[in-house]
């Protein structure tokens, strides 16, 4: 399963022409990995209290088939404290995989703690107890989520992102970072302790790109990779001169290789989570960037992976208040002025704009402390700037989601039932059902006639 953290329809539409541009198409014809999917939905991303959702209560949607209140992990949502959290666990498709006897793994771009990521493994009333650090004294008897982690070592074999504070004491110095140190206050190194306990298990622990590609999938059967004391970078600012940080699709296909040698198959976690981090900055090219990352993860996954045995699902947990159009000229610059860099138009105020804008964000000329600035001169210089923000209609200091329905992706066993306009919990059922996973499919007429199969061929 991948996921574009905030990978609105939008987001997907200008990324593909981004893509298409730096290939030196016009972009709008491209076709990426995600659109040659062989079917394709609609999912709706509300949560149980909010008409915008957050990434907790939607990957835990998308995750167990329960929707849940915002803030929320693997719980349902009369889970609102610490002591509610055991009462109100609900079971997620990485534990149903586990106890069929598959292997799992997790890849993400930002803490492997982070919302999207830990839904797959976490139960907690508050997404952000990455680690103890973030417990106040009612939450003293619940395990962060670094915690959770650790303690399912053993059923997660492929653990890639980043996070590497969370599960370090306060005393510890960053590997990379030397001015960095760990947040955990009660003095356990869970690295460390991964390490130690999973010695015997042909477990590999990496926190730079050198030693990530020095892994060999064949001879390992556990990885740890934490590249950063908390999210992984952009792509746009990766080092790859300096060791850098591994790919999303270099991530991807290092996991898939160690998963696949499980005879009984695997359940993987695949998340481009920078691109929501880039909404939120309202850093447009960043988050094209982002998706971009994600269609390469999505074509490694295709290759090392046979149709008519896997099932892969490519949604998002929920869009962003971006949009572009603006009257554009075919082929112009997806960064540059609306409708094209040669032929701009001005707005009733005499300025120049882009073909991009957000909804709200920092992009707002009165996002500063002069609340009264008026919209600011967009020269054409911004096509080509990175750090260039698209102006926003309202002055926040960060973007904001939005509460659209979002575009679900499928190809392989199952996948078909996918179409249509959907729950967001319905891709979790559709997980379940497809891979024989759980109490409520196992004895499917699919399920039962895969059984015998194997039993016949092992006769």
């Amino acid at each position: 399963m991948l996921i574009g953290d905030g990978m609105s329809l939008g987001t997907s539409t200008a990324g593909r022409i981004l893509i298409g541009q730096k290939l030196g198409h016009s972009g709008e014809e491209y076709v990426t990995s995600l659109d040659s999917m062989p079917h394709s939905g609609i999912l709706k991303t509300y949560s149980v209290d909010r008409q915008t959702p957050d990434s907790a209560s939607t990957a835990t949607a998308f995750m167990t088939g329960v929707k849940t209140g915002n803030m929320r992990l693997g719980v349902n949502a009369a889970a609102t404290s610490c002591s509610d959290v055991e009462a109100n666990k609900v079971t997620t498709n990485l534990e149903y995989a586990v106890a069929a006897g598959k292997s799992s793994g997790i890849v993400t771009t930002t803490r492997v703690q982070h919302a999207t990521p830990a839904a797959a493994y976490a139960h907690t009333h508050k997404r952000y107890l990455y680690s103890d650090n973030k417990k106040s004294r009612k939450d003293r008897n619940c395990d962060d989520i670094a915690v959770q982690l650790f303690k399912k070592r053993r059923d997660i074999q492929v653990i890639l992102g980043g996070g590497r504070a969370h599960m370090t004491p306060v005393s510890k110095r960053d590997e990379e970072f030397r001015r960095s140190y760990g947040e955990r206050r009660d003095g356990r190194n869970l690295i460390r302790e991964w390490r130690r306990s999973l010695k015997e298990y042909n477990a590999s622990y990496v926190w730079n790109k050198a030693q990530f590609d020095a892994v060999d999938p064949q001879t390992t059967d556990h990885l740890m990779g934490l590249f950063s004391p908390y999210e992984m970078q952009y792509s746009l600012n990766r080092d790859t001169d300096k060791g850098g940080e591994p790919s999303l699709a270099e991530m991807t296909e290092k996991a898939i290789k160690i998963l696949s040698k499980n005879d009984k198959g695997f359940f993987l976690l695949i998340e481009s989570g920078m691109l929501d981090k880039a909404h939120h900055e309202g850093r447009a090219k960043f988050a094209l960037e982002e998706f971009h990352e994600l269609d390469k993860a999505l074509a490694v996954a295709r290759n090392l992976t046979d149709s008519d045995e896997t099932i892969i699902i490519v949604s998002a947990d929920h869009g962003h208040m971006f949009m572009f159009g603006a009257n554009g000229f075919r082929g112009s610059n997806i960064f540059g002025l609306a409708p094209g860099q040669e032929r701009p138009n001005e707005a009733l105020d005499g300025k120049f704009y882009t073909t991009i804008v957000y909804g709200n964000g920092p992009g707002h000329a009165a996002s500063g402390n002069n609340i009264r600035a008026s919209r600011q001169t967009v020269e054409t210089w911004v096509a080509d700037s990175k750090w260039y923000r698209p102006q926003s209609a309202v002055p926040l200091k960060a973007e904001t989601h939005s509460a659209e329905d979002v575009i679900v992706y499928g190809s392989g066993p199952m996948s078909h039932l996918l179409t249509g306009v959907h729950e967001q919990t319905h891709i979790a059922r559709v997980v379940q059902y497809a891979a024989c996973l759980g109490p409520d499919y196992v004895n499917e007429l699919h399920c039962r006639e895969n059984k015998q199969s194997k039993r016949h061929s092992n006769h």
